[in-house]
């Protein structure tokens, strides 16, 4: 491949997490209003972003398997294809039980791209540019993040005549009938879909590497990798990570709303976005204090900061509430490569399948909205957003136990 070959690759890569953003934090923004279409509970409601991500949970290591024997190309056209008949199950049938057969769908799509682009990506940059690539994914994912919501306000807002001359796609509108406004997002993310099929048909791919070249069987590297008691510890770990940040993402808009009286289309879609904002942005000021710090100071400081800012989140006035939940965002931006990247760096060899098996605890998107609609349906959402503080402490842990074999480079 010449450099220009890879450039146009790596921002295809980079598109991929763009689109994973925006589909990861729809969810958040629809669920108030899916509460209210279909007459569920907090406990119904919350299966619905689990199944999202327990697919994702369940698909990474077929998916990384998948990855041994065929061409990324052919694999990523499927997950494509895949996902748009997940959206159109979504759009065509909007009813509670096809939508979580939809996020299921749509989450097995996202947990084939995550798994096929690490590997991918290092083939195409170099496994010596791996990390500065990974973390400009990183910000493509938090920037979708941040645009999902606003783009749900925006479309939703036209198609309800709140502000018909600001929103809506007129033909897109014209597919969603009334009360299903807030489905109009994801004909737009059809549309990516389908640009993202195309455009992958131009473009270059590498060699692909041989997975295992030591002549061990898939079993043998998967029971090698099992022993070692920290594999499993960082798996807990990234589990209790991702149970904060979509547990908080998932319900930060019906909590302003059941608490502070704010419209959850308008003011908690905008809160939720500025979360997803200060997450991506937070980003750069992780990157300069791990040029100047050892990771586990940083990863302890900020699980602090994060619980913390919580506490004040959940506890205090409106005005407080508005501005500390985006501000636990800011402070989670980079625990997820922190982690990923100590547990990578505390095992020799086989890189590449312990990632998969790490993207596998994306799980824990699944059990903290699972957690607090569940708990709240019982103790209320504000009690059950408490149960938070556990997995934070989780996260806080790593800072103490982790025993890389290679640090982090500083300045």
């Amino acid at each position: 491949m010449n450099s220009k070959d890879r450039r146009k690759l790596i921002i295809f890569i980079n598109l991929m997490f763009l689109l994973i953003g925006l589909l990861m934090s729809i969810m958040s923004a629809i669920i108030p209003e899916m509460i209210r279409t279909f007459h569920i509970s907090y406990g119904l409601a919350s299966a619905l972003p689990s199944a999202f991500f327990i697919a994702i949970a369940v698909t990474c290591v077929p998916a990384g398997i998948a990855g041994e024997y065929y061409a990324p190309r052919y694999i990523l056209i499927f997950s494509f294809l895949f996902g748009l008949v997940g959206i159109l199950i979504f759009v065509l049938s909007s009813t509670y039980w096809t939508s979580i057969l939809s996020l299921f769908i749509i989450g097995s799509m996202v947990a084939i791209i995550q798994v096929i682009a690490v590997p991918l990506l290092r083939r195409t940059c170099g496994p010596e540019n791996l990390t500065f690539h990974t973390t400009l994914n990183n910000l493509m994912y938090g920037a979708g993040a941040f645009f999902s919501p606003l783009l749900y306000t925006f479309l939703s807002k036209g198609r309800n005549g709140n502000n018909a001359g600001n929103g809506g796609i007129p033909i897109l509108s014209g597919l969603t009938p009334k009360g299903f406004e807030w489905t109009l997002s994801y004909w737009f993310f059809a549309l990516l879909l389908i640009l993202l099929v195309i455009t992958i048909m131009f473009l270059k791919f590498p060699l692909q590497e041989k997975l295992r070249g030591d002549g061990q069987t898939r079993k043998e590297i998967y029971l090698e990798l099992f022993k070692n008691k920290y594999v499993f510890f960082f798996f807990i770990s990234l589990v209790a990570y991702g149970s904060c940040e979509q547990g908080i993402a998932a319900w930060m808009s019906e909590f302003f709303h059941v608490y502070h009286g704010l419209d959850p289309q308008t003011k908690g879609a905008s809160i939720l976005s500025f979360y997803w904002l200060l997450l991506t942005g937070g980003c750069f000021g992780g990157m300069l204090l791990l040029s100047i710090f050892d990771s586990r100071k940083v990863l302890a400081a900020l699980a602090v900061l994060s619980i913390i800012s919580l506490a004040f989140a959940l506890h205090g006035g409106t005005t407080v509430s508005k501005i500390s939940f985006p501000l636990v965002g800011a402070f989670e931006s980079v625990m997820w490569p922190i982690i990923l990247s100590l547990a990578i760096n505390s095992v020799p060899k086989h890189h590449e399948i312990l990632s998969g098996v790490m993207y596998t605890a994306s799980l824990g998107g699944a059990l903290g909205p699972f957690l607090v609609g569940t708990l709240g349906d019982s103790f209320g959402l504000r009690a059950s957003l408490d149960i938070l503080f556990f997995p934070f402490l989780i996260v806080l842990s790593v800072a103490f136990w982790a025993k890389p074999l290679v640090a982090n480079k500083t300045i």
